[in-house]
């Protein structure tokens, strides 16, 4: 098996990590060195766990050619394994109830420290942290201010879980009032609380730390709160890694402290991006009496690292609650019509979650909101009408000739032209980064033909070609022109940049080229072009580079290939970029096959 598995790591088909955690723990025994390999290998593609169902059916690494299959289970030279009695019987396996390298728990092979953090989550959530000091009257009473209207609708019963519990769930797509839910959540703490607060908001990125100070600079937050209840709120979010104090180095989830969140209200936007490791450490580091509430969108892209945990925990939304939780809500929400959960197993979980399902941005019609939807449900008789372009405003076009290539560089350059009109009337600097922004090309992945490097250098070429691009330079073989879109890769803090952050190239008044982006306050940022390191052409961009933001007009490109990287999670979250207009540029086959990707396993 050694031999075997070092063929498949020089082939790249597993990491050199995979091998050697495999060799190192397994001391010879070949189905222990396999299983060990399997569980590090798929670790990396954001499964939690592998059910023993894995190894039964011979998913191996999930290599579909049956040759190499074949070889593994000619080395391994048992027609039938008891994969659970041969891993249990390994010192290298343990059920949990000792430190061992691999834990099989219930039917389920875990790396240690993924079910460590697992167990003691969940075991956060089964803490019983109700409100002991539930005034109907009040909470009921703010809940009518903020909802005026009064049919019952899931944003009040997300604010009012909000007042029960201490921690809290919710999620919901685009368009969904996520944002302004935020807002009404702030009001009704303050507004409740019979003491003075502390409360912080923070995010998983620096992007979405820069959309939360906008949010805090609502008008109508402004306008709900005295001058001494605005002193409660922090109006500086911070990113996670900053508010705990963790080091960024992977695989480093040391604290300096435990217990240093001081807070009494602690709320985490685009909690999707949360990896299993990273809520544990904010669980574990926060106080009982904290109140913590995760916002996000479950159906997004999953963490960068491992464990796509704000999924998993919601998945056990059905927005149906305990007959205590249902008791309460109604009595608050003044509605008596909420739904009774009889699966007991799980109404600890289920009691703190929301799902928001009113979308306020589309309309019921739009081709955008029935394909996201029946992409997040996994109804494929939509994709007819995709296909057909018989969907308003989504539009799907094949890329798979040379013809058909130069169709779509074409029809994205034609997109551009309002834009360089813009830059050549000398528009201001605002205007110019708020045309751009009104579209933007967002491939899958970085490589190949189809990939953000490519697109964007060819997109270069017959811009020039075109005459569009005119005066530039080149400073370390890197060209620079008048219009560039730049995209930063990592925060700068003396820049005060954020990672995913566009702006565009321009003269300044001593004629040296800049780069300037528009802050949350309509505020311009100049930074001299040799001043910026870590950044990319904007012209394509990632979809996970995309995520958070919103454009008017989306282009999508999808590879020709269909790579185990890629799922719906990709598909769904380019979609839900624009708010009027997508453009496909795919095949058929391969939409359909990146649709059927699954890189993920959902705790039960």
């Amino acid at each position: 098996m050694i031999n075997f598995l070092k063929i498949l790591e020089k082939k790249e088909l597993i990491r050199p990590i995979d091998f050697y955690f495999s060799k190192l723990i397994s001391h010879g025994n070949n189905i222990i060195m396999l299983a060990a390999a399997c569980i590090s290998f798929e670790s990396s593609n954001n499964h939690i766990f592998l059910p023993i169902e894995y190894f039964e059916k011979k998913n191996f690494f999930s290599i579909k050619k049956k040759s190499i299959i074949q070889k593994i289970i000619n080395i391994l030279n048992k027609k039938k394994i008891d994969w659970s009695l041969e891993l249990l019987n390994h010192k290298a396996c343990s059920n949990g109830s000792q430190i061992t390298p691999l834990v099989l728990f219930k039917k389920k092979l875990y790396l240690y420290k993924i079910w460590n953090a697992e167990q003691k989550i969940f075991k956060y959530l089964n803490k019983d942290t109700m409100n002991k000091n539930i005034d109907i009257e009040v909470f009921s009473k703010i809940l009518n201010v903020l909802f005026p209207k009064k049919t019952c609708h899931l944003q009040k019963i997300s604010v009012a879980l909000t007042l029960i519990y201490n921690i809290i769930f919710i999620t919901g797509g685009p368009g969904t009032g996520k944002t302004s839910l935020i807002i009404k959540i702030i009001i009704a703490i303050i507004k409740t609380s019979k003491k003075k607060i502390k409360i912080k908001l923070s995010a998983p990125t620096g992007k979405a730390v820069a959309r939360l100070k906008e949010i805090l600079n609502n008008k109508f937050l402004r306008d709900n709160l005295s001058e001494i209840e605005k002193e409660q709120i922090s109006f500086n979010p911070v990113t996670i890694h900053k508010l705990l104090k963790i080091s960024k180095m992977p695989n480093v989830d040391i604290f300096c402290d435990k217990k240093i969140i001081l807070l009494d209200v602690l709320i985490i936007d685009e909690a999707s991006m949360i990896d299993i490791l990273m809520m544990y450490n904010i669980l574990s580091s926060i106080s009982n009496s904290t109140k913590v509430i995760f916002i996000g969108d479950q159906d997004q892209l999953k963490p960068v690292e491992l464990g796509s945990i704000f999924k998993n925990i919601c998945h056990h939304s059905n927005n149906k609650y305990s007959s205590t939780v249902k008791e309460i809500l109604e009595k608050i929400i003044k509605y008596s019509e909420l739904k009774k959960n009889t699966n007991k197993e799980y109404y600890y979980i289920s009691n703190r979650i929301c799902t928001l399902k009113k979308n306020y941005r589309f309309k019921k019609t739009s081709g955008i909101y029935i394909l996201s939807n029946k992409i997040h449900e996994n109804k494929k008789e939509i994709f007819k009408k995709l296909f057909n372009n018989s969907l308003e405003n989504v539009f799907f076009q094949e890329h798979n000739s040379i013809k058909k290539y130069e169709n779509m560089i074409n029809k994205i350059i034609k997109k551009t032209q309002k834009y360089w009109e813009i830059i050549s009337n000398k528009d201001t600097i605002i205007n110019i980064i708020k045309k751009f922004q009104e579209h933007q090309v967002l491939c899958a992945i970085k490589n190949s033909i189809f990939g953000v490097k490519f697109i964007n250098k060819i997109l270069e070429e017959k811009m020039y070609k075109k005459k569009m691009i005119r005066k530039y330079i080149f400073i370390d073989n890197d060209i620079w022109y008048v219009g560039k879109p730049i995209i930063a890769t990592k925060n700068n803090k003396l820049l005060n940049i954020s990672n995913g952050d566009i702006g565009i190239v321009n003269i300044n008044k001593e004629k040296f080229f800049q780069v300037s982006f528009l802050g949350y306050n309509r505020e311009i940022k100049n930074i001299p072009i040799n001043f910026l390191k870590n950044y990319d052409t904007a012209w394509a961009i990632t979809v996970h580079k995309a995520q958070g933001s919103e454009f008017n007009y989306t282009t999508l490109i999808l590879p020709d290939k269909n790579l185990s990287i890629l799922d719906k999670n990709i598909i769904y979250t380019a979609i839900t970029r624009s708010k009027k207009i997508i453009n496909i540029f795919s095949t058929k086959k391969i939409f359909m096959k990146i649709l059927s990707n699954t890189n993920e396993k959902i705790l039960k």
